[in-house]
């Protein structure tokens, strides 16, 4: 049911997941985006993390269900058996995609522009 996934944003301080209940399978795309729009804050991680976080919840802004934010997975529930499908590396400037036992790691886009 559904379509869950869970992001790992990666700071200094640790890191905070998003989980999302719907959509997930478009989670790294989105990601790309997300990192994209930060990049003028990609130094000041409290910016950063928030405009990213924005930009992975903004379809469920407004709504009760659909996403949440977590400092730890839980593991009483089940989002993706409790492993980020999508980590946003904000101290190694990388983004790493795991699905289907895949994983493909990006480095942040140098050229990258706000859309």
């Amino acid at each position: 049911m559904g379509d869950r996934r869970m992001a790992e944003i990666i700071t200094t301080d640790g890191s905070l997941y998003v989980y999302t209940h719907w959509g997930g399978s478009d989670l790294p795309d989105i990601a790309r985006h997300a990192i994209s729009f930060a990049k003028l804050r990609w130094d000041d991680e409290p910016y950063a993390v928030r405009i990213i976080v924005d930009q992975l919840t903004k379809d469920g802004r407004d709504k009760e269900t659909g996403f949440g934010l977590m400092l730890a997975p839980n593991v009483e529930d089940s989002y993706n058996n409790d492993e980020p499908s999508v980590i946003i590396d904000l101290v190694a400037r990388h983004l790493t995609i795991i699905d289907d036992d895949q994983v493909q790691v990006e480095m942040f886009p140098t050229h990258a522009q706000p859309v």
